[in-house]
């Protein structure tokens, strides 16, 4: 029954579900909103399913956190009662300075209590009858003491279950006369201890009484009890203390309220009947009994909401059901709330809270709303629509409809959001409502570029600017932000280490101190064995120069700088500067003994030098001082310098701090004075701080921070990332809002200021609230003349025998037998072929290819491995290449690497087949490539459906079709004959090997991957005069090898006639194993991996008696799959793992002294 109205009701409650996913174990909660009506003084019970969808146990706890009554009934204002509500218990035999019983409970008119005076009532006593609790344990006699000590847990178990107490532990004597509270919570006796304070928190009673934060209570000298904070971080089973008043001497805590388990206690320090006899006056402590009784009630409400079990387990891909009772009797009236908390043992889940809502004759209203788009009117689905406050939440059906019915009246807002469409919040106030229906129009914004990339080319120094429109087509304004993001490894995240330079292993040198980098070269200074060195290390971490240090100091530099012509270095107090090749330029005293480090400032034209714990003092070229820089306590032992730094803090210090890191990096602001830590590194191999140095040389793309690490004799100069060289493109504005249909001009700067002549690619991204999320803009700058500013070489990587090759430059000349001589000259070169057939054989002295085209491939067969050296113009990355029907052999122009399936997405519709040199191939029909990426230098095959133009794509996410192409461990790898067919094998064989033969030959092989493998069956090579692959028109045999044996297989064709012929594509199915009779073991296990169950395939060669068993990593048996006696021939048996922990497992067959193993991995 659907209920409508403002009306004075029955009972309902309201469930929403917050949950926080988890990499380990995945906690849900059914259902996710849930209204139920009952008619009042009713129960009403619910079952809340918790499922784990992950693959580890989880273990939970479930709180109740009560909240504040909304919109509570008439007779109850806030939380102030008329009279303390509920039957109260009071404990106490002695009456040293009173009776509590006089002095706060008699005079309350109408208080339902009960007063107990023998010690033996703490025995005794039905705690159950009563709703609170006030207990005196201080200055009463000794068997009550005892008593109260032996039943402390009879105590305890009444307040965890949702009961509040007040003990009251003043005593005059001493501190042996310690009695504990629930919890384990020990006072400390303190006779100096006298007046009290109001403490710091707010609470319940400090803000009914209307104290003040430190207001004073006069009287009440007779407090010789605090509560340390130390004792209150360990009470037990208690997740919240607040504390109400302080000593006044001491401002320790004496008076605190806390929780216990699911209950609450007061304890006072202050000693029983004394505050509320003597000091009652207004402003004083013992004033406030009525009000403490008011909060024990308050803290004892009657327990509306329970739930069963508290605590429990989930199994992975389990549940647990959670029985949830709410009960209407004697609840006053208002909307109930409380928050179910489940605490989860996952440190990536660790809360749920499901909050519960039950009203008692209070408003409530039911909220409809319809969504639509603004556009077309259309109804939208799936939006996501919650509440403020209380978040409750719904999702739109197909309709674009949601309902929430129910809620207390109040006032919201509701906030509605959907992917692609501006995020919208409706605010109303329901007042006397009783319905509220919202009708919903969401609008759209567009990020729409006039143009698809920015392609330029400037000379060194120069600049250019490019005016970008950007058209919002959309009906609501698009808020926007920029960033700017290069390409490649330059994007690699700040203070990730990207390369390791085992300095000291290279050199043999165990004291490397410091390096700079210039002219594509490290150099770096070591002490060498006392004839302190400078080394000269090349890009591949080779030694290939050194040369003595100037100066006499016995270690050497221990830091250097370099202004990109010279270097200086120092270990003493005179700097020396000099040439790359070690030539003194000059040198001069700084003052400082010893000069441990350096930085060039190039803003500033200044030399900073420090010592270990000196201030960093600046000196220009002749050795004048011209700056200092207050070190702020920190031990240098590297200076660096970074122009570009986004805060202003440009000079960087390597340094260590005791116990906190040995490679830390720390930057000063040179004008300021200020110094920021930065980051502390951390390496696998440790190492502690020496020299540093920052550049923007190593990569051109990139700001990297160099680092040398005192590792023993392992130093190392670590190369981290600091940050992307972005500064060659900037957009303005960066930020800003365009209304819809409107448009907006950007202005995009390319500055060629410093770069060196080369290609730089980056894009500008929008990021916006409009469709997509995220607009990208191309961004291509050429620094210099053609791609390189110039001519350049490239170095190709010969292998003996066939290799299929290309450039991207074109080789000028182009003459291919002057572009061969000196591999002729080295005897190496058998025979260069083109696409077309044409060749050049320098044994026959013959050549009839016209010349060598940058945008074809060639065939080169070596005799023995060379290098090929060419020269030329290089060619854009993204330059067109016309390409035919039918097979051509092209060139691959990317410098980077780029995986096959991306690299020709942008001709995937008309492309048949891909090839390298290797025989690894792509197949866009059947979905498959082997390739992996493609490479500079390296020539690929093409066949075309049709005439087309491709242009390399490198910059796009494509959704890969490609794999790594493993390696045969049982099978040989046929060699590259420089003829090949292509072979896809699709297979339920989940792992192994799978062998090619014409005539017993080996003529291909390859490893089976994700149920295929792909397979290069190589032909014969006609420049031999040997058979060594297949002739054409020979039948192909497809055999499989797991390890054992070669086992012949039932094939089924889905393309292709089963025989070789070059170039060709064919593609089979293996349907079944023929298993050899003489064959023992395991013959197939499908599928592997499994989820819960899989087939295993054996084969023995004759009747025997077999055990056949599934084993855990460890070596445990956990399934025994068959035993006993089993005939000869082929026998599959079902394993059913649905009991099993998701992992791997080893099946071994056993028989008359034979093993076999297979490796299965269960997954789930």
């Amino acid at each position: 029954m659907q209920l409508r109205g403002f009306f004075l009701l029955n009972i309902f409650f309201f469930i929403l579900v917050l949950t926080i996913t988890s990499v380990y174990a995945e906690v849900i909660v059914e259902p996710f909103g849930t209204a139920v009506f009952i008619d009042e003084e009713l129960e009403e019970e619910f079952v809340i399913t918790l499922a784990n969808d992950g693959d580890a146990e989880v273990s939970f706890e479930i709180g109740i956190d009560v909240q504040d009554i909304i919109n509570p009934g008439e007779e109850r204002q806030g939380p102030r009662r008329d009279l303390p509500e509920g039957r109260f218990a009071i404990f106490q035999d002695a009456a040293t300075f009173g009776w509590v019983d006089e002095f706060v409970f008699r005079v309350i008119d109408g208080l339902d209590y009960e007063w107990f005076q023998n010690p033996a009532d703490l025995i005794d006593v039905d705690l159950d009858e009563f709703d609170a609790l006030w207990v005196e344990t201080g200055n009463q006699s000794d068997q009550y003491r005892r008593n109260w000590d032996e039943n402390l847990e009879r105590f305890e178990d009444y307040v965890s279950g949702g009961k509040s107490m007040f003990i009251e532990q003043g005593h005059n004597e001493g501190e042996n006369a310690t009695h504990t509270t629930p919890g384990g919570l020990d006072y400390v006796w303190n006779p100096e201890e006298g007046t009290l304070n109001v403490g710091p928190e707010d609470n319940w009673l400090v803000d009914r009484m209307g104290w003040e934060e430190g207001q004073h209570f006069p009287g009440g000298n007779h407090t010789h009890v605090n509560y340390p904070v130390q004792n209150l971080e360990n009470i037990e089973d208690c997740d919240f203390y607040q504390v109400i008043v302080v000593g006044d001497r001491s401002g320790a805590p004496s008076i605190i309220h806390y929780e216990y388990g699911r209950g609450n206690v007061i304890v006072s320090g202050s000693p029983c009947g004394h505050q509320w006899r003597n000091h009652n006056q207004d402003g004083r402590w013992g004033s406030c009994g009525e009000e403490m009784l008011e909060w024990l009630s308050l803290l004892s409400a009657p327990a509306w909401i329970q739930v069963e079990p508290e605590e429990g387990v989930i199994e992975p891909d389990g549940d647990a059901d959670i029985n949830v009772m709410l009960m209407a009797e004697e609840i006053e009236a208002g909307t109930h709330y409380a928050i179910l908390e489940f605490e989860l043992d996952d440190p990536d889940q660790p809360l749920i809270q499901i909050p519960v809502m039950m009203s008692i004759d209070a408003p409530i209203f039911d909220l409809f709303a319809v969504v639509t788009d603004e556009t077309d009117g259309a109804t939208l689905g799936q939006v996501s629509v919650s509440t403020y406050d209380y978040d409750f939440r719904r999702s739109t059906n197909n309709d674009g409809e949601i309902e929430i019915l129910s809620l207390p009246s109040t006032n919201y807002d509701v906030h509605f959001s959907l992917t692609d469409y501006l995020p919208h919040v409706e605010r109303f106030e329901v007042g006397d409502n009783d319905i509220w229906n919202l009708e919903i129009s969401m609008r759209h914004s567009q990020c729409n570029l006039d143009m698809e990339e920015i392609v330029d080319e400037l000379p060194v120094d120069e600049q250019s600017e490019t005016v970008v429109t950007v058209s919002n087509d959309g009906n609501g304004p698009l808020t926007f932000t920029t960033d700017r993001r290069l390409l490649g490894d330059a994007n690699a995240e700040p203070w990730e280490l990207r390369v390791g330079v085992p300095a000291g292993v290279v050199v043999e040198d165990a004291r490397v101190h410091g390096a700079v980098f210039i002219n594509d070269q490290f150099y770096a200074s070591g002490a060498n064995d006392g004839d302190a060195a400078v080394y000269v290390l090349n890009r591949d971490q080779e030694l290939i120069d050194q040369y003595a240090q100037l100066g006499e100091s016995r270690y050497g530099y221990k830091d250097m700088a370099t202004d990109g012509e010279t270097i200086w270095g120092s270990g003493e107090r005179i700097v020396f500067e000099f040439t790359p090749d070690g030539d003194e330029v000059n040198s001069f005293d700084c003052g400082i003994s010893p000069c441990n480090n350096l930085a060039w400032d190039s803003d500033r034209d200044i030399l900073w030098c420090s010592g270990t714990t000196t201030d960093i003092i600046g000196f220009d070229r002749d050795g004048n001082q011209i700056g200092e820089v207050d070190r702020q306590n920190l031990r240098i032992y590297g200076l660096a310098y970074w122009p570009d730094d986004p805060d202003g803090y440009q000079l960087y210090v390597y340094h260590k701090v005791r116990e906190v890191g040995n490679l830390m990096v720390a930057k000063y602001d040179i004008e300021n004075n200020q110094v920021m830590e930065v980051a502390n590194l951390q390496h696998e191999i440790g190492g502690v701080a020496q020299g540093c140095f920052i550049t923007n040389q190593y990569d051109i793309y990139s700001w990297v921070f160099m680092g040398t690490a005192n590792s023993g004799a392992e130093d190392r100069i670590d190369i981290w990332q600091v940050d992307a060289r972005k500064d060659w493109m900037e957009i303005n504005p960066t930020d800003g809002v365009i209304e819809g249909g409107e448009q907006q001009e950007f202005t995009v700067t390319l500055d060629a200021t410093g770069l060196p002549p080369a290609p730089f690619e980056g894009e500008i991204v929008f990021n916006h609230d409009g469709i997509g999320g995220e607009t990208h803009l191309p961004i291509t700058l050429q620094v210099g003349e053609g791609q390189g500013g110039g001519p350049e070489e490239m170095v190709l990587e010969l292998a003996n025998g066939w290799n299929m090759v290309s450039a991207y430059v074109q080789p000028d000349p182009d003459d291919v037998v002057e572009i061969m001589s000196e591999l002729v000259e080295a005897e190496t070169l058998v025979m260069v072929k083109n696409g077309t057939g044409q060749f050049y054989n320098p044994q026959f002295g013959f050549n009839n290819i016209p010349g060598w085209a940058v945008e074809e491939g060639y065939m080169i067969k070596m005799d023995g491995a060379d290098e090929l050296t060419l020269g030329g113009e290089p060619v854009p990355w993204d330059q067109a290449i016309e390409l035919d029907a039918g097979w051509q052999m092209i060139s691959y122009y990317p410098r980077q690497g780029v995986d096959a399936v991306l690299a020709l997405s942008g001709i995937v519709d008309v492309l048949l087949m891909a090839k390298d040199g290797v025989g690894q191939f792509y197949s866009p029909a059947f979905g498959f490539s082997n390739m992996g990426d493609m490479i500079a230098g390296q020539g690929y095959l093409l066949k075309m459906d049709e005439a087309a133009e491709l242009i390399y794509t490198v910059e796009e996410e494509v959704a890969a079709e490609s794999s790594p192409n493993p390696i045969p461990n049982n099978l040989p790898i046929h060699l590259n004959t420089g003829e090949n067919m292509s072979l896809l094998v699709f297979t339920d064989i989940s792992e192994g090997e799978i062998g090619v033969y014409t005539n017993g030959n080996l003529v291909g092989s390859g490893v089976i991957q994700e149920d295929k493998c792909g397979i290069a069956v190589w032909g014969n090579d006609p420049t031999t005069s040997e058979v060594d692959g297949a002739l054409k028109g020979e039948t192909l045999e497809i055999r499989l090898n797991c390890g054992t044996e070669s086992q012949a297989v039932i094939i089924e064709m889905l393309s292709g006639d089963n025989h070789y012929i070059t170039d060709g594509f064919q593609a089979v199915r293996i349907l079944d194993v023929q298993a050899s009779p003489e064959l023992f073991g395991i013959v197939d296990a499908y599928p592997n991996p499994f989820n819960s169950t899989t087939s295993l395939k054996i084969n023995l060669p004759e009747a025997a008696k077999i055990d056949f068993t599934l084993y855990d990593i460890t070596g445990r048996a956990v399934v025994e799959i068959a035993s006993g006696h089993i005939k000869a021939g082929m026998h599959s048996f079902a394993l059913d793992g649905s009991s099993l922990t998701s992992g791997v497992y080893v099946a071994q067959l056993q028989s008359s002294g034979k093993d076999y193993k297979q490796k299965l991995t269960l997954v789930k």
